[in-house]
């Protein structure tokens, strides 16, 4: 019989003990596996430099951090607005009217993001054909499209771009999966549609478990649905930007917030100088409805009336989410809106048109519009660098942030030294373990000397018995180890299913880094080293009085 057949003989025999020991090897090999994967992949994913996009531009008083995770993570909530017509100085492609800055030289693709609405808790997202990889007219954009990742742009599924000025919406993978969407059938009836989540109605922002939904009464039409991405976009039901501007309490808020961007508190204008105000800010009254107008009657008459009473009036809104509700400057409680399949908005006069393609004519006039930020892909470093100045120093309507640099800085802030933390724990509760082997196999030491000296009777070497023992430990630490590896890369997987349902973005815990065989090699050598003391004890037995001890 060769020495590891002892060594198995002897952890059988031992069952229980070797069991155990193995049990704590893994729980420590476990946690540090998972530890160095959730440390080298997360920094992969919060660090990654493959953003098919350099710049995001986003309100001025937001930070870079919140403006990231809001944007590509669909997490936080946005800090703000920015103008519409910052969006169009970017995108466009001749030369700009006298004083708009020229953005043709930096930018290669800029496409525009709205934020604020959701259906059944998932995100809307408001954009433009282009970010699939279209233009207005529906056809494939030829040269340079918008990219995701670095070479990697939006397929379809099923399905196609929607228009950029109807009722349509492209969904994301996992949520047509989870959530049941198809793509709209016009053989079957409005309300079919809806019943077979073919079509949806937009709920105001995201309500909380004891609020009433506000549902918007326009209905939007799935015209496609996206391939996996394996990002945030999985999780997103995309809509036209322009089809956000005709819902009743975006333009309001919109109103507003313009009015508030300008240093006019919308509370202290009179009635009769709203129309004045308005063209003051370059904008016809006449294009807006009585029933926008009336918010600032009714704020006017709060603030008036608030005077003559003791507890303070209600201050304006601040300016935040893009489709922020416009009841917070008019507070007068509102009865939610019946969700109906019809063109208007919320209240009893519509404000959008239809023109005689059909498409979308929003009351709300194109100098009011507003975004919650702009993807840009700049044409080099250099011209990436020269945004940055430009919104650092010169332009003061928002703010340009690098997400790769951004990510990569809240990386190693707040998680890289968690993560150091975390292993030197893990590191710790695997030399716990192999205090356990140690105290086992000394123990087993001292109940088998008469085996032992048996074993040196019938010719085995004090240096065998030495590697026996010594071989005995490294087993039980391999096999632990290798247990705990298995086990790490599940853990792994778990952290990965959260980060998904969180993020929208998985890591991949498949990999295999060096430094998890480093570990396990090093777990191993100490698991050797820890069997050293019960087989220097081995080494010492005396073989004629441990003979006839029993």
């Amino acid at each position: 019989m060769n020495v590891f057949q002892l060594v198995l003989k002897q952890m059988r025999q031992r069952s229980l003990s070797t069991w155990l020991t193995i049990l704590s090897i893994l729980l420590g090999v476990m946690l540090a596996i998972a530890i160095l994967i959730l440390q080298r992949e997360g920094g992969n994913l919060f660090s990654q430099t493959d953003f098919g996009y350099d710049i995001i531009i986003g309100p001025p008083k937001g930070s870079a951090l919140e403006l990231t995770l809001n944007t590509v993570y669909g997490l936080e909530k946005s800090q703000g607005v920015i103008p519409y017509s910052l969006y169009e100085d970017m995108s466009r492609k001749s030369r700009p009217p006298q004083g708009h800055a020229d953005f043709r030289r930096m930018v290669k693709i800029a496409v525009p993001i709205m934020v604020g609405d959701s259906y059944k808790g998932r995100r809307i997202v408001g954009t433009s054909p282009e970010f699939f990889g279209f233009n207005d007219d529906g056809q494939e954009v030829t040269g340079q499209k918008f990219e995701y990742r670095l070479g990697k742009s939006f397929q379809f599924a099923e399905g196609r771009a929607f228009a950029p000025r109807k009722f349509e919406a492209v969904v994301g993978s996992e949520l047509a999966s989870k959530l049941g969407m198809k793509l709209y059938d016009n053989k079957l009836s409005e309300k079919q549609n809806q019943a077979e989540a073919r079509a949806f109605q937009a709920t105001h922002g995201f309500p909380g478990p004891n609020q009433t939904p506000d549902i918007h009464k326009p209905v939007w039409h799935v015209v496609g649905i996206l391939k996996p991405t394996h990002t945030a976009s999985d999780r997103v039901l995309y809509v036209p930007f322009i089809s956000l501007y005709a819902i009743a309490e975006h333009e309001e808020g919109m109103l507003v917030q313009l009015f508030m961007r300008n240093n006019i508190d919308p509370t202290r204008v009179p009635p009769e100088k709203v129309d004045q105000t308005l063209i003051d800010l370059g904008i016809d009254p006449k294009t807006i409805p009585d029933s926008a107008k009336k918010q600032f009657k009714q704020a006017y008459e709060q603030k008036k009336a608030a005077a003559t009473r003791p507890t303070p009036a209600a201050s304006p809104a601040p300016g935040g989410e893009l489709l922020q509700d416009a009841k917070t400057v008019a507070p007068t409680p509102a009865p939610p809106p019946t969700p109906v399949a019809s063109a208007g908005g919320d209240d009893d006069e519509p404000v959008f048109t239809f023109d005689k393609d059909g498409n979308i004519v929003p009351d709300l006039p194109q100098a009011a519009w507003e975004l919650s930020a702009i993807l840009v892909r700049s044409r080099g470093p250099v011209q990436e660098g020269q945004i940055e100045y430009i919104f650092k120093n010169i332009d003061n309507r928002a703010i340009a942030v690098n997400p790769a640099g951004t990510m990569r800085e809240f990386f190693q802030t707040f998680l890289a030294g968690t993560a150091v933390v975390l292993l030197l724990i893990a590191c710790l509760v695997t030399i716990v373990a192999a205090v356990s082997i140690m105290t086992t196999i000394y123990n087993s030491v001292s109940a088998r000397r008469r085996e032992i000296a048996i074993l040196r009777a019938l010719g085995a070497t004090r240096r065998r018995i030495l590697l026996m023992i010594c071989l005995e430990a490294g087993t039980v630490g391999l096999f632990g180890g290798v247990a705990g590896f298995v086990c790490g890369h599940f853990l792994a997987a778990a952290g990965s299913v959260y980060l998904n349902q969180t993020l929208g973005e998985g890591i991949n815990w498949f990999s295999v880094g060096w430094e998890e065989f480093a570990y396990l090699g090093a777990v191993v050598v100490i698991a050797i080293f820890a069997g050293l003391v019960p087989a220097l004890k081995a080494y010492r037995v005396s073989v004629a009085t441990n003979l006839v001890a029993e």
